[in-house]
């Protein structure tokens, strides 16, 4: 690191600028994430779950395209080109702590790689999450809500045409459960577009109910589907 002060003539104040070879990026505080992520031990255990694809030699690992992936999302990407994008940015993928951001080829690929089963194994995630919850005497407030994910192109599986925000488009319609006390997520559905709202939530906080740790206790389930204007 270089600093050099220039002075301003007649002002008693100077400007101190400085030059270094280090690589720099924006997204910096995204190390913050990632450090926590390790922290707590969820690349681990995330690194477990993924289904072991086939690679060539110098392939990312799966783990590290999931990361990359996370962390796209993060920062705002919609889109696995708009990820594929921040490879432009050198020092992102040291923030997250692998080899270099995925391509979106590698992201499809990694994607198309998945089996039902492979979907459901990352379901895991959620009690592990849920175990490093204390319990509340009260218990905890479980938040339902619906969503709907668009897809112009229609091409996904389950798309149909349903009520979104831009009014009746293609698009899956999740069913979403939240423990509002601490803001997490504790299980979702990915549904049809065509479902209503409520459908099948009952069947849903079931699930979830046989699902949770000891010490996690619900004391009040409130649906909060948002009314359609």
């Amino acid at each position: 690191m270089v600093s050099v002060e220039i002075d301003r003539g007649r002002s008693k104040q100077t400007i101190r600028m400085g030059f270094t070879g280090q690589r720099l990026t924006a997204f910096g505080g995204m190390v913050l994430w990632s450090g926590f992520l390790r922290k707590v031990g969820f690349s681990e255990q995330l690194g477990e779950l993924l289904p072991h694809q086939p690679r060539a030699r110098n392939a990312l690992k799966p783990l590290e395209i999931a990361l990359g992936f996370l962390g796209g999302i993060i920062l705002g990407a919609d889109k696995l080109t708009r990820i594929s994008w921040l490879s432009q940015d050198s020092a992102l993928a040291e923030v997250l702590g692998i080899v270099r951001m995925p391509s979106q080829s590698t992201f499809s690929r990694f994607f198309a790689g998945f089996t039902q089963r492979g979907a459901e194994q990352l379901q895991q995630l959620y009690p592990w999450m849920l175990r490093r919850l204390p319990s509340r005497r009260g218990g905890y407030t479980l938040d339902l809500d619906s969503t709907a994910l668009l897809h112009e192109d229609g091409h996904q599986e389950g798309v149909r045409v349903g009520y979104s925000r831009k009014g009746l488009k293609p698009c899956h319609h999740p069913l979403i459960a939240v423990l509002a006390e601490v803001k997490m997520v504790a299980g979702y559905w990915l549904r049809s577009g065509n479902c209503s709202d409520a459908g099948n939530a009952a069947v849903l906080v079931g699930s979830l109910l046989d699902r949770l740790p000891a010490q996690i206790r619900i004391g009040l389930v409130q649906p909060i589907f948002r009314e359609r204007k």
